[in-house]
């Protein structure tokens, strides 16, 4: 341990996803700018497991205090977290919906200045996405009001095939009943 705290603390933070230790980093991060950093630093992490547990501690940072948080929001940030929604690896990608939700209603200020870049990237993932990620992204639609993606989410109505989403309630439901409750929202 070096004598004065200069640096990245990404070792430690490491070493603590490995450990588990998701509710002593919360507490530390919310407290210690360095460690924040190191969280979003091991995003670029080579093992999916960490970036996934990344994903997670900054989510629980978020549900703890969202003002914390905040600070670290810029537009490369915001759509880095947003980008890996479409991760291959189911771990990444759970956490990532997770976040991103959380994201998107604490912080609507945020998702305004960005609102273009959203709507473009949900366009092409509701093209190119898998079931679960378009079913993902029916409830963005919806939680933001976006009515321009009407005629998209009209086409997924009558599809049934089953999404999961890591969300209560939202285990092996058709794409289309999930079609059908944005449209509502969003008409």
């Amino acid at each position: 341990m070096p004598l004065f705290g200069f640096g990245s603390k990404k070792k430690k933070v490491r070493e603590m996803l490995e450990n588990g230790q998701f509710d002593l980093l919360v507490q530390e991060a919310l407290k210690d700018k360095k460690t924040m950093r190191a969280l979003f630093e091991l995003l670029d992490d080579q093992n999916p497991g960490i970036v996934g547990d990344a994903l997670l501690t900054i989510t629980q940072i978020l549900e703890t205090d969202k003002n914390v948080l905040k600070e670290y929001i810029n537009e490369e940030s915001f759509k880095k977290l947003m980008n890996f929604v479409h991760s291959r690896n189911p771990y990444i990608r759970e956490n990532a919906m997770m976040l991103a939700y959380g994201l998107i209603k604490e912080y609507p200020e945020i998702v305004g200045r960005y609102r273009g870049w959203i709507v473009e990237e949900i366009k092409k993932s509701l093209r190119e996405g898998t079931k679960d990620q378009k079913g993902f992204l029916l409830v963005v639609i919806g939680e933001l009001g976006l009515r321009e993606l009407k005629p998209l989410v009209e086409e997924l109505v009558n599809v049934e095939d089953k999404v999961v989403l890591p969300f209560e309630g939202k285990k092996w439901i058709p794409l289309g009943q999930i079609a059908r409750e944005t449209l509502e929202r969003i008409s």
